[in-house]
């Protein structure tokens, strides 16, 4: 696998994510950076540390050969130097395994006796730590004063640190308040985001709420006051839509009814009959154009519903009037669904009565599936044994008054708006609707529903 396909599938998803995922990257390279380029020592005492004890080693030497020694030297005590004479020579601890302080002790001993002009056996040097990878290592010495006395000695010189060991003190203490900060305001920044895409979700639905408060950063704020501008006009043009329509529902239906009535005056049965025909296609074909349209425009308030039980209600009104369909119902039969009912059983009864009128029956399956990196949503499919669709025709078929039978079979009836209705009312929903072959005959109708 390659790399950059391996980063993609680590990286977080979320915007959040993202965001304290580049924080975190950006705060570990500083780090990084600022370790490799002050820290370049193999864990060995630094230069000037090691002169340094070198130094204090030879004054306080020096100082524990005159009268009062002790006096003197406790006064230059301090938590990293600590000298004192003793008549005997003082017990060392033993030698160090690791090869960094072998080679320190063999330096400083070697300065030591340059500069005392003292005897090998005259200076001890050892290490309380069995290695320098302490925080704090203690240098023990011990050198012969010329009485015979011993001149014992500990420091604790400053360690050229590896590179990673000043990660496990600045990586906690200064990444981690951070990252807690940025965690706390990267969320309070994006919770305007997520409202506004809660919102979206709803509006996608035909659900229309009141205005989203204007918070977070100014660029979120113009972002709501934007989203708020769109859904107001959509809801007014809507409302605006829906007025119009009822205007001409009844206009129409008003210029039918005078049309049968005048058509009844005509003498010429032939003729009367035609025209009668004509009239009743008509009002089908107006009925059917203005359903299509109020479909847009429904305002059925959304509620949380069991498929399920819908799916049994539809069953069992295509079963009163004799068609053959049938439910075959999911391991988990309680599958809840925010929709519109009305405007969903009317988009599913057409697709269902399209199946039993080209295909002799229908079958029907629903489930809850996921897949990678998406929300859980509810798949419905309405198959049947017909001779199902050749595949150029699949999409025109859901065109409005596209009928591959009309030539050959009007007797079935129609105008060609059952699937685009059916279409239509799915994709207000937020799901979607496809047609597809089955293997050997038939046709599947596949519903895909947000949960």
């Amino acid at each position: 696998m390659r790399p950059g396909r391996i980063l993609h599938r680590l990286w977080p998803d979320t915007m959040a994510g993202q965001l304290i995922g580049l924080l975190l990257c950006g705060l570990l390279g500083a780090h990084l950076l600022a370790v490799l380029v002050s820290s370049k020592g193999d864990g060995g005492i630094h230069t000037l540390s090691r002169k340094q004890v070198v130094d204090d080693t030879v004054v306080a030497w020096r100082l524990a050969q005159h009268t009062a020694a002790n006096a003197a030297l406790a006064a230059f005590d301090s938590p990293t130097v600590r000298f004192r004479r003793t008549p005997a020579q003082p017990a060392m601890p033993p030698a160090s395994s690791d090869a960094v302080a072998q080679r320190e002790a063999a330096i400083i001993d070697e300065a030591l006796r340059a500069q005392l002009k003292l005897a090998p056996q005259d200076v001890r040097i050892g290490w309380h730590s069995t290695h320098l990878e302490a925080l704090d290592p203690e240098l023990a010495l011990a050198l012969r004063l010329p009485d015979g006395a011993w001149l014992e000695g500990m420091q604790r010189p400053t360690v050229d640190r590896q590179w990673w060991r000043p990660l496990r003190f600045s990586v906690p203490v200064s990444t981690l308040p951070v990252l807690v900060i940025v965690i706390v305001f990267v969320r309070r920044i994006l919770r305007p985001v997520q409202a506004l895409a809660q919102a979206a979700d709803r509006v996608s639905r035909g659900e229309y709420g009141a205005p989203l408060a204007l918070a977070g950063p100014r660029e979120a704020r113009e972002v709501t006051a934007s989203f708020n501008i769109m859904q107001s006009r959509l809801a007014r043009y809507l409302d605006d839509q829906r007025r119009m329509l009822a205007s001409i529902n009844h206009d129409l239906r008003s210029l039918v009814t005078t049309l049968r009535l005048r058509a009844e005056l005509v003498d010429d049965e032939p003729l009367r009959t035609a025209m009668q025909r004509t009239l009743r296609d008509m009002a089908a074909m107006i009925e059917e154009s203005l359903r299509f349209a109020r479909d847009d425009a429904i305002d059925e308030p959304s509620v949380d519903m069991d498929i399920g039980l819908l799916l049994r209600e539809l069953v069992a009104d295509q079963g009163a009037q004799g068609r053959d369909v049938t439910l075959c119902e999911p391991k988990e039969p309680a599958l809840a669904c925010r929709c519109r009912p009305l405007a969903l059983k009317r988009a599913l009864t057409n697709l269902v009565e399209n199946a039993v009128r080209y295909g002799g029956g229908a079958r029907i399956r629903y489930a809850r599936t996921r897949q990678a990196g998406r929300h859980p949503h509810l798949t419905i499919a309405i198959e049947d044994d017909g001779p199902g669709i050749a595949p150029e025709q699949l999409e025109n078929v859901f065109k409005p008054f596209y009928r591959l039978d009309a030539a050959r079979h009007p007797e079935t009836g129609g105008v060609g708006l059952g699937l685009a209705i059916a279409r239509s009312c799915v994709e207000a929903h937020g799901g979607k609707l496809v047609l597809e072959n089955r293997e050997g005959q038939g046709l599947r109708a596949l519903v895909t529903l947000p949960v």
